[in-house]
């Protein structure tokens, strides 16, 4: 995000236009703080009569150079970052392609980011919570919270990727996470290094008790103050050479934007065992 939309009248050559598509982009960039790879711009020439503007209404003179640059992003950048695209716009334009300030018309339109997809069918609100994901977790503890979007993404990528890297980063010394007694890996673990050590122990191969352990997330359900990550794991006994399919909840607890505690919930009672 964004996506522009460029609409000028015709006759103007490939070179002119690439100067209008770099002036805008740089802007943006400059302006919004946007990706420098963030480039997606549809550029209409129009025919005389098609492109109507006054010649003078709050500006001009404009000639027929005047351009119409609509601007449709999925955040409100705030109004300084709006006068710092304008004004980086214009003196863009004017350096390269030669565009004089008074033919420059912007509209800025803002929509929920859930109204993007960029691909395979993905909403953009799970691309920006992953790629904001990546970038706090090179330095982990920058953010005291999240968005809900985020928060799903990291427990997401917990169970789907094997990935804690995300969740990891995200947790505080206070969070608790909290295991059936009765369960081999039982009991309460603490803050960040406990929690990705349990994972350690219970996901990878070769721990103590499975042979192997799989994990296939059904689904991340958000609530008010919650998260609920429905998931099937499939093991295998390293003594018993048997397997057990088991269905499971983990229900993570939000609070101020951040996970406060976790705990599962297993379904024991439908574990079916057969042989290895």
């Amino acid at each position: 995000m964004p996506f522009v939309n460029i609409d000028l009248l015709q006759g103007k050559s490939p070179e002119y236009l690439a100067a209008v598509s770099d002036a805008v982009h740089e802007a943006l960039v400059e302006g919004l703080g946007m990706f420098p790879e963030d480039r997606f711009q549809v550029i209409h020439q129009l025919a005389p009569g098609e492109l109507v503007f006054s010649r003078d209404f709050r500006g001009g003179p404009r000639s027929d150079n005047f351009i119409v640059f609509t601007i449709t992003d999925g955040l409100d950048r705030g109004d300084n970052a709006k006068k710092v695209f304008y004004r980086a716009l214009v003196r863009n334009l004017a350096e390269k392609p030669g565009v004089n300030p008074t033919d420059v018309f912007v509209k800025m339109l803002v929509t929920p980011p859930i109204n993007f997809s960029f691909a395979d069918g993905v909403p953009a609100t799970e691309t920006a919570a992953r790629e904001a994901l990546d970038r706090a977790a090179t330095v982990p503890g920058v953010r005291d919270a999240y968005t809900r979007a985020e928060l799903a993404e990291a427990v997401t990528q917990l169970f789907r990727d094997n990935n804690r890297g995300p969740i990891v980063s995200m947790l505080r010394d206070t969070f608790l996470l909290k295991m059936p007694a009765s369960m081999p890996y039982g009991g309460e673990f603490k803050g960040a290094e406990e929690f990705d050590n349990y994972f350690k122990r219970v996901v990878e191969q070769g721990n103590e008790y499975d042979e192997s352990f799989t994990t296939v997330l059904r689904r991340v359900i958000e609530a008010d103050d919650h998260l609920i990550a429905e998931i099937s794991i499939t093991a295998k006994g390293r003594t018993t050479q048997q397997s057990m399919n088991i269905e499971n909840a983990w229900v993570f607890d939000i609070t101020d934007g951040n996970f406060v505690s976790a705990q599962i919930y297993a379904d024991t009672a439908s574990g079916v065992k057969t042989a290895g």
